[in-house]
């Protein structure tokens, strides 16, 4: 029931906004969401992929990356999990690209935890969730991008984890991405995987 009323809700907005501008707000609005989190001091922080060219994280990976640092040197978080799997563009999945670069920057091996299975975000929480039940971490901050964070942490809540978020900010060149994360938000909602959008 409740997906055919956020299918009439959607097709409502569009009829009388116009499909662009439908997109562009909502988009907007995801992005302003995400920076709106505030992280809250916890066991572990979840890092979700996105591109890595080899071992060199694509522009978002890396902004992600600097987050989540920023965070573990703050006493915020004291490890973290990196989450994703390798693309078929990809020579190294993300997860290892990630867990080299933490290494690279002070963070011991035995601090991050890495998940390189996922292929999407549903995935990403599911099995981050269980490496946090394996050793033993309780509360959890996820680290993506400002437009992705609200999808992450519904699909969190449906999944039942203690979490908080904490965005990375994109920049316009990832306004694309941010306009694709619409669809992605809707599609998620209509499967039932994360709250409805309009309470992401």
């Amino acid at each position: 029931m409740l997906k055919w009323i956020v299918v009439l809700i959607i097709a409502v907005i569009v009829t009388c906004m116009g499909t662009s501008m439908f997109v562009r707000r909502f988009a907007q609005r995801l992005r302003i969401d995400g920076r709106r989190e505030r992280p809250i001091p916890s066991d572990v922080g979840i890092v979700l992929g996105a591109y890595t060219d080899g071992y060199n994280p694509s522009r978002p990976l890396l902004a992600r990356l600097k987050v989540g640092l920023h965070l573990y040197r703050l006493g915020i978080i004291r490890a973290f999990i990196v989450s994703g799997g390798r693309g078929v563009d990809e020579s190294v999945s993300e997860s290892s690209s990630m867990k080299r670069f933490l290494m690279l920057n002070g963070v011991p091996p035995e601090h991050v935890h890495e998940d390189d299975w996922s292929t999407n975000t549903w995935e990403n929480l599911k099995n981050s969730h269980v490496l946090m039940k394996r050793f033993g971490y309780g509360t959890a901050v996820i680290i993506t991008s400002d437009y992705h964070l609200p999808r992450a942490l519904a699909v969190a809540q449906t999944l039942g984890m203690r979490v908080s978020g904490c965005a990375a900010y994109s920049t316009r060149r990832e306004f694309k991405a941010a306009r694709r994360e619409v669809f992605a938000h809707i599609q998620y909602t209509l499967k039932g995987r994360e709250a409805p959008f309009w309470n992401a």
